[in-house]
């Protein structure tokens, strides 16, 4: 079974929760403790996601959750759009080179933080560079 499923009909409710904590970044306990299942339960729940999506890793998992996540909210101006964060490189008006550092560590930080969550697309003008 090497088909990739594009949808997410192929998967139980059950399985679409452990799949969307997972890509999320929670591990086996945390999800386990989230949805009332013991860790080795929350494997075994991710061995047929990863079969039945034909992934084979969590960045592969994490993309197409994502993906399924985003396709119906393409339509910015429907009732059912999903927010979306842009974020800007935080402005260091110092001269000295230890703030500039510490400014854009900072915004790299926020924007990695905040795109952990699957549900919240962030563009970020670090992203954005050429």
């Amino acid at each position: 079974m090497n088909r990739i499923v594009t949808t997410s009909e192929a998967l139980s409710d059950r399985e679409r929760a452990v799949a969307e904590r997972f890509a999320a970044g929670m591990t086996y306990r945390e999800i386990g403790e989230a949805l009332f299942i013991a860790p080795s339960t929350v494997r075994t729940h991710l061995a047929a996601i990863y079969e039945k999506l034909g992934v084979r890793s969590k960045v592969a998992l994490a993309m197409h959750i994502n993906a399924i996540a985003a396709a119906p909210a393409m339509s910015p101006n429907g009732p059912e759009a999903s927010p979306m964060l842009a974020i800007f490189p935080i402005e260091c008006l110092s001269a000295d080179e230890q703030w500039r550092r510490f400014a854009d560590g900072l915004s790299s930080d926020i924007t990695v933080d905040l795109a952990r969550y699957a549900d919240l697309p962030v563009v970020a003008f670090h992203t954005m560079k050429a």
